[in-house]
């Protein structure tokens, strides 16, 4: 998947939440002169399907995916407006088989030994670790 070897290779990717619509492709340019042409967009406001939408539309040099994707009917509107990624924070088995099935690139929240081997299991082979300071963080030991 295209997507997913954009996010390998970016480094960072930022998760943007907007609450006006009409800042999102203003941001995403901001982010390409900077170098930077991946973005999440949350879906955490109103705002952000329409986000995605106009991102997808007016830049399309910038791989925009869908995040907080919770339900598989946000992970289809998410697709349908342009996304080309999913991230969700939990493991939602119905939204990564629907994502595997149309060829989109799906990051799921994963932490349990339980959820990792099941995803892994599908066929999902980058995970979102997540939440990962309720686990103790990216250097716990």
């Amino acid at each position: 998947m295209e997507a997913l070897k954009r996010l390998g290779s970016c480094g960072v990717v930022p998760v943007v939440v907007l609450d006006e619509v009409q800042n999102a492709v203003p941001t995403a340019k901001a982010m390409q002169a900077g170098g930077v042409d991946v973005m999440e967009i949350t879906l955490r406001t109103k705002a952000g399907l329409d986000s995605i939408a106009q991102v997808a539309k007016n830049c399309p040099d910038i791989c925009v995916g869908a995040g907080t994707v919770i339900t598989l009917e946000q992970c289809k509107q998410s697709v349908q407006a342009g996304a080309k990624f999913i991230v969700s924070p939990g493991f939602d088995r119905e939204v990564v088989e629907w994502c595997l099935k149309n060829n989109i690139a799906i990051t799921p929240g994963c932490v349990t030994p339980t959820e990792i081997t099941v995803a892994l299991a599908l066929g999902v082979n980058v995970l979102k670790f997540f939440p990962a300071n309720v686990y103790g963080g990216l250097f716990a030991m």
